[in-house]
């Protein structure tokens, strides 16, 4: 169990891009994150494993990038099996805590508000990123930085 009160320094969740019902608890515990609020302070990573895995696959990489910008994460695919993405990941994690740390020292000063989504709203919104991709055939412009592990 989580301790609310001294959360680790980053979110890793972590899901298997053959296996849809690991995809849907992923959501569910980025939700439960953003409900507890936890994803104000602490960066959360997504990241779909067992890409290798081309011809099992059952969730796309569109779904996880969707997923992930709509909580406000980070997305990767990688596959531990044959190290493909596994340092780009491991140094995505270290760059999205110091970011993290910056940007919070820096709204500290500013006084800064944070208006974060309710989890009805979130899920409109993924929908809609889901169905615009779909209608137009073209990403929202916030899916290339929610892979872009160098910045915040």
């Amino acid at each position: 169990e989580l301790d609310r009160s001294n959360p680790p320094d980053a979110f890793v969740v972590m899901y298997s891009v053959i296996d849809k019902a690991s995809f849907q608890r992923a959501e569910t515990e980025l939700a439960r994150l953003q409900d507890w609020e936890l994803l104000r302070s602490r960066p959360a990573i997504l990241v779909g494993n067992k890409v290798d895995l081309v011809r099992s696959r059952a969730v796309s990489s569109q779904d996880g990038k969707c997923l992930a910008c709509t909580y406000r994460a980070k997305f990767i695919e990688i596959s531990v099996g044959i190290s493909h993405n596994v340092d780009e990941l491991l140094v995505g994690i270290l760059n999205q805590i110091r970011l993290k740390l910056v940007h919070a020292h820096l709204s500290d000063k500013e006084g800064a508000a944070h208006w974060y989504k309710s989890r009805g709203v979130v899920r409109a919104s993924m929908k809609a990123r889901q169905m615009f991709t779909w209608l137009f055939g073209k990403e929202d412009s916030k899916f290339k930085n929610c892979e872009n592990l160098h910045v915040l």
